[in-house]
């Protein structure tokens, strides 16, 4: 499976987000060096916001929930609900840190500006990459 195919998967699973705090739509393809792909979706709550789930930390559990531990690629795709896909997403915060924690080597795919699949680790995202001024 190539990343162009995983990211279709991801943009499948975006289809069953439950994003109505903020209307934002997220879908995530994780797949095991097995060749099993696992899903998922952003997951709002809104009673306690804390409570919310992003696709990409969803995929991983899913995975996990099923006994796979070794993992090959993360695809992550999202955009606002019924608009065309964001090319500037990237994991939040929280899920750079589990990421990091639970699958420390797979690869980040995501959309490029020229809607090509780009392909990171996670130290990419965990640079310095701004340098305060004195």
């Amino acid at each position: 499976m190539n990343s162009l195919d995983l990211l279709k998967i991801a943009e499948n699973a975006r289809k069953n987000a439950f994003c109505e705090i903020s209307n934002y739509a997220v879908g995530a393809a994780l797949i095991t060096k097995s060749g099993t792909v696992y899903i998922g979706t952003n997951i709002e709550e809104n009673t306690i916001p804390g409570l919310s789930n992003c696709a990409e930390r969803v995929a991983v559990q899913n995975a996990i929930s099923h006994g796979d531990r070794d993992f090959e690629a993360i695809a992550v795709v999202g955009g606002y609900v019924d608009d065309m896909l964001d090319y500037s997403i990237t994991p939040c915060g929280v899920c750079r840190q589990y990421i990091l924690d639970m699958c420390k080597d797979v690869k980040i795919i995501t959309y490029g500006k020229d809607g090509e699949p780009v392909i990171k680790r996670i130290d990419y995202y965990l640079q310095d990459k701004y340098e305060l001024k004195k």
